[in-house]
């Protein structure tokens, strides 16, 4: 029997087949519990693909350049994640796991899902693959982080002469690339696929 959990009220049903365009609710507190949507996996490889060539220069290439009383600085994510290591270690410590390491495994796993789905392949670590994809999704976090970032630039803007850089380009792209992946992305489905052999 094919089962689902409400998370909400924790109730234990049989879980219904849905066409295309629907939703599942719970019968208890009315919570969606899943909505029908078939994942396109080949698109979402591209998408990893993508993402992952794009995370390489968008985390090191420097971001902006800083002009303050003749000296000019520049930075890019890690560098302005590890500057606060100093003064607020937790707070370096969720930047660098919220805006990089989540991200950057969250695509890893997404990447290494959909090949299977495309190889038609059923491996062993595709289930903590799977697990691991549904967590990571709640700790990626990379639109947070600019929207911090672009408040701080406009903050400084008055102080300092700011100049964008190439990073921030490729780190906007790996944003959109990266919030496209994640809305096709259906959990249902790859769990489908890796019970239904």
């Amino acid at each position: 029997m094919n089962t689902i959990i409400c998370r909400h009220c924790d109730l234990v049903s049989e879980r219904p087949a849905l066409t295309k365009g629907y939703v599942a609710k719970c019968s208890r507190c009315q919570h969606i519990l899943y909505k029908a949507k078939t994942a396109n996996a080949k698109k979402i490889l591209a998408l990893a693909i993508t993402a992952l060539l794009l995370a390489i220069p968008a985390f090191s290439f420097s971001l902006v350049s800083v002009h303050l009383l003749g000296v000019t600085e520049q930075t890019n994510l890690l560098q302005g994640a590890l500057l606060l290591v100093d003064f607020a270690p937790i707070v370096a410590l969720v930047v660098i796991f919220c805006a990089v390491v989540a991200p950057v495994l969250l695509t890893v796993c997404m990447c290494f899902n959909s090949a299977c789905v495309v190889l038609n392949r059923r491996p062993r670590l595709l289930n903590p693959s799977l697990k691991l994809t549904s967590l990571l999704i709640h700790w990626s976090m990379l639109e947070v982080y600019i929207v911090s970032f672009m408040v701080a630039l406009f903050k400084l803007n008055s102080y300092a002469d700011i100049y964008y850089d190439n990073g921030l380009l490729f780190l906007v792209a790996l944003l959109i690339i990266n919030m496209s992946m994640i809305c096709e992305y259906s959990n249902a489905y790859f769990w489908d696929f890796l019970t239904n052999e």
